[in-house]
């Protein structure tokens, strides 16, 4: 082994030793001043002994967690994942969605709905929220959600991510109400929105909006450990036993005890402090975004305001750089001179994710760093949004085409064949083609539109697609 090259232990500990302000997930933001983010790991790294429960079976103090957890959301019942969101996602769509029956789906969704849906072999009926004025995925109406129900009368869930990975929060209290007129239940993926709805402060979140089930990332946004996530149920259109029995299908059964604390004491943290941390945060952001409205060059939409907007959680702060033409990559690699780290690159701008760790300094000092990169950039020709909003035909189900033999293709040769895989940008993880979709023009003007924009493309290797063999 080359000596030069560093483990990865002793490269982590080289970065949180160098000053870098992240400007991107876990929400805790490597701060370790909660006891229960600072354990020492190996010292209580054990496995399901007598007196610790079990989270596949949870009847002791993880279920008093557990009980803990619903509490705060407000739902009936709070299942909790160490396998992320991605663990509740699979669990929640498999065990509502049935095989080659319909499910309304949000084009916008993350591809864990997706591989939800082909593992249950559902027949995804997608709508697609419009753009905004920045190019930005849209809110999901409950117009369109009712629309497609009464196009598939025998759905079995309508499933939609809100908040966004941008922020953009959909009408969740009138999708339920369409869909539950209809008696669908609703599946809200709120992975990037845990904090919302708690003790008042940010805007309302999806349990309180009537959400038959409703996915939180906690290390997201909150202050716990990163692969910890809950589920919580509510109502009674969906069977309860099932969605906890698909949660030890698909988790771990060795899970980490330390990610276990991480989530109790995060719950156990904000139901103590009344969401005292949470107002100081949002304090925080707020007048983070007051100084950067004197931006002259870069600007921060005004999600709120957009007509494809509903609401926006204020945490997530976006800025665009269509107008000063300049490409994201520039703006991160700026900031990253200055020793910031976004979250995410898009083609003409950058997003910042805050989260519980910020404070009035770590905010001041990005605000300072995107003013300095604003006041140094040198503006271009203004650049148009996209603002195509476009789904590809789908010629089978993804489970068929998984099946199916595959064949490698040149990018630029795989118009009109039939994709034998998932093409997606990564983060935020949307796809932009799936296994049984055709592969259209549109779709690969987007891939190359990532590829220019330095946005890692996931299902393109070698400059080729993976399609199904005629």
């Amino acid at each position: 082994m080359d000596k030069d090259k560093k483990s990865i232990a002793e490269r982590l500990a080289e970065y949180a030793a160098s000053g870098v302000l992240p400007m991107h997930m876990p929400g805790h933001k490597r701060n370790a001043s909660a006891p229960y983010l600072s354990l020492p790991a190996a010292s209580v790294d054990i496995t399901e002994i007598d007196g610790f429960d079990d989270l596949g079976d949870p009847r002791g103090i993880i279920a008093e967690s557990e009980r803990l957890a619903a509490a705060l959301w407000g739902s009936d019942e709070v299942l909790y994942s160490v396998n992320g969101s991605t663990s509740c996602v699979l669990s929640a769509v498999t065990a509502l969605c049935r095989e080659g029956k319909p499910a309304i789906v949000a084009r916008n969704c993350h591809r864990s709905v997706y591989h939800a849906l082909e593992i249950a072999g559902a027949a995804p009926v997608f709508i697609a929220p419009p753009k905004t004025e920045c190019g930005l995925w849209g809110s999901v109406t409950p117009g369109s959600v009712a629309d497609a129900l009464d196009a598939h009368p025998d759905a079995s869930a309508v499933i939609v991510t809100s908040p966004t990975y941008e922020g953009v929060i959909s009408d969740i209290r009138g999708i339920c109400g369409a869909a539950h007129r209809r008696g669908v239940p609703v599946i809200v993926d709120e992975a990037h929105g845990a904090h919302l709805g708690l003790f008042g402060v940010f805007p309302e979140g999806a349990v309180g909006c009537g959400a038959d089930v409703a996915v939180h990332s906690l290390h997201k946004t909150l202050r716990s450990l990163t692969q910890t996530a809950a589920l919580s149920v509510s109502g009674g259109l969906v069977d309860r036993a099932e969605i906890r029995r698909r949660m030890a299908v698909f988790g771990t059964s060795s899970p980490s005890y330390l990610l276990i604390a991480s989530i109790d004491g995060e719950v156990r943290s904000l139901l103590e402090g009344r969401g005292r941390s949470l107002s100081r945060w949002l304090k925080a952001v707020t007048e983070t975004k007051k100084r950067l409205k004197a931006l002259g060059t870069l600007a921060v939409p005004d999600l709120p305001g957009d007509p494809a907007v509903f609401g926006a959680d204020p945490s997530k702060i976006y800025i665009d750089s269509h107008g000063a033409g300049i490409r994201g990559e520039t703006i991160a690699k700026a900031l990253r001179d200055l020793k910031v780290e976004t979250e995410a690159v898009y083609p003409y701008g950058v997003l910042a994710m805050t989260g519980e760790g910020d404070g009035e300094e770590s905010l001041r000092r990005f605000a300072d760093a995107i003013i300095e990169v604003d006041r140094t950039a040198e503006k271009r020709e203004p650049a148009a949004p996209d603002k195509t909003v476009f789904i590809p035909e789908r010629v089978m189900t993804a489970r068929e085409a998984t099946a199916k033999r595959r064949v490698s293709v040149p990018l630029g040769e795989a118009g009109g064949k039939v994709s034998a895989g998932y093409v997606f940008a990564y983060p935020p993880g949307v796809p932009i083609v799936t296994p049984g979709e055709r592969i259209a023009g549109e779709s690969v003007r987007e891939i190359r539109e990532a590829q220019r924009s330095g946005i890692r493309v996931v299902g393109v290797e070698d400059d080729s697609v993976y399609a199904v063999e005629k």
